[in-house]
């Protein structure tokens, strides 16, 4: 007779852009297999149901050689089975600073991602309700994910945070029930 053992079913959540700055800062590389990724994160022991994958694209008018990179990015990722890109938006906005030797006023044009962070919540939430996984693995160093986290953890789901080292250990990573930790070691089979 065999036993139905249940699986933990997983689901994942990155933060396209903040995985990219962690790992240009923490690794010095920034190209990762991300289906090999998200199987590293999940283990051999759990079901890995969806990832989500959330990012801005770049303005192809002001940086047409890195639009035309993210866009082929952007396609091989269809190639993932269970995988769904989700796009925000970039916002140019004009910065007001004041140069500290010589006292002078200048503007700076800054970019703003916009509709990223509330996607990833709100994902977050609904599938939690709609009890799609078991345990969310959300991939960023954002402490302002703390409270849909702690809403998720309130529909008994399992919320893990993977992330770079950071010292003291961040806010986000306190409040999850596991912090999975992002190095050269652990991601040397996804890296490209």
């Amino acid at each position: 007779m065999v036993k139905n053992i249940k699986q933990d079913r997983v689901m994942i959540f990155i933060d396209g852009s903040n995985l990219y700055h962690g790992l240009k800062g923490n690794i010095g590389k920034t190209n990762i297999d991300l289906k090999k990724f998200a199987n590293l994160l999940c283990g051999a022991d759990r079901r890995l149901v969806h990832i989500h994958y959330y990012n801005v694209p770049i303005n192809q008018k002001e940086v047409p050689e890195g639009y035309a990179k993210q866009q082929r990015f952007f396609s091989r990722l269809g190639n993932i089975p269970y995988f769904t890109l989700h796009l925000g938006r970039l916002v140019k906005r004009v910065k007001t600073e004041i140069c500290p030797a010589c006292k002078t006023e200048f503007q700076k044009i800054i970019h703003t991602e916009k509709g990223v962070d509330i996607q990833i919540a709100s994902h977050m939430s609904v599938y939690a309700y709609d009890n799609a996984y078991d345990v969310a693995i959300l991939v960023s160093g954002d402490g302002d994910f703390v409270p849909v986290v702690e809403e998720v953890k309130r529909f008994g789901k399992i919320v893990e945070n993977a992330y770079f080292p950071q010292k003291p250990m961040s806010y986000l990573s306190r409040s999850c029930d596991k912090f999975i930790l992002l190095t050269k070691d652990f991601l040397s089979d996804c890296l490209i």
